[in-house]
């Protein structure tokens, strides 16, 4: 049986609003969400925004104020007051006085957020091998841990390094490549000071649009690593990069590729660099998983195992 996680309830929840309506989506997602591991702000997001646009004001006032004075979680100032579905709510002053107490939140997030980054050691604490794992947009390196954990039982460090670019409540974007290709170089050299590591042996993944400052910082030869893995990468900017990707042939990168058949948002794209991986004779695998969407497959962790041994092993 095909598990529940937060991305599948996310993705499932889109559907279900594409076809039948927000009504039937709000039912669903308020059926799952206290069952799945993830951003608990963007779930509260999903239902008061789709109660909203059901009709159901009351119930969309209570959860949005249930997920704002609750949990003191915040969204956009420009999305609460732009998006049509909570048109319904607008005529409310208690909605107004929690948008605006939103605002003061996130202007005072975004005056002190900074690039993070959180380390998990083997148990021996001794390693030469680093693995960066990137989380996707409105994600968190907590969220990025829960996948690519199993790392750490091959023998390698793991870094998980969080976006500064913060969008609303714990969920971070990389919207700005240029900026979180510059906060990934600064962690890689501080990890390499400090632990006296080759970067050339350094492995990095990333899911999404985590996939998409990791590509830009090996094109840019910012990053130095011996393979990358990518999980769904999002890669609008494709077109545009391509007469650079040759520099991973250069550099003596290999390259695995996972993504779902059924994934609408980045399929394209995969497969369009697993077509110029292959032009430029780049040692590649590309994984395209049956009946996936945008997300992780639920075997990821056998998978990362294989990619792992794909990269390293030598040609």
């Amino acid at each position: 049986m095909e598990s529940l996680t937060y991305t599948k309830v996310l993705n499932k929840t889109l559907a279900i609003y594409g076809e039948g309506g927000s009504l039937e989506a709000y039912h669903y997602i308020s059926k799952h969400a206290d069952h799945v591991e993830g951003n608990k702000a963007q779930l509260y997001n999903f239902q008061y925004s789709l109660a909203a646009a059901s009709g159901l004001e009351d119930e969309a006032l209570a959860l949005f104020k249930e997920a704002t004075i609750d949990h003191q979680f915040w969204y956009s100032y420009e999305y609460l007051i732009e998006d049509e579905d909570l048109d319904v709510l607008r005529k409310y002053d208690e909605f107004q006085k929690l948008v605006q107490l939103c605002k003061e939140r996130e202007e005072a997030a975004k005056k002190s957020v900074k690039p993070d980054l959180n380390l998990i050691m083997p148990q021996d604490k001794e390693t030469n091998s680093l693995f960066i794992a990137l989380h996707g947009d409105q994600e968190n390196r907590e969220m990025a841990e829960g996948y690519w954990k199993s790392i750490v039982s091959k023998q390698y460090m793991l870094a998980l390094p969080q976006s500064s670019q913060i969008e609303f409540s714990e969920a971070y974007n990389w919207e700005d490549v240029e900026q979180g290709t510059g906060e990934l170089k600064n962690h890689i050299d501080t990890i390499m000071k400090t632990n006296q590591m080759n970067q050339e042996n350094t492995l990095i993944g990333g899911f999404s649009a985590g996939a998409k400052v990791a590509l830009h910082s090996l094109m840019t030869e910012e990053v130095k690593a011996k393979g990358f893995i990518f999980v769904a990468p999002w890669l609008p900017d494709l077109d545009e990069w391509e007469e650079n990707l040759h520099i991973l042939s250069e550099n003596g990168l290999k390259g695995y590729v996972i993504c779902g058949d059924k994934d609408e948002d980045c399929l394209e794209s995969s497969e369009k660099l697993v077509a110029i991986l292959k032009k430029h004779n780049i040692p590649h695998t590309f994984k395209l998983v049956k009946n996936l969407d945008h997300d992780y497959p639920d075997d990821f962790d056998q998978i990362l195992r294989e990619a792992v041994e794909f990269i390293t092993s030598p040609l």
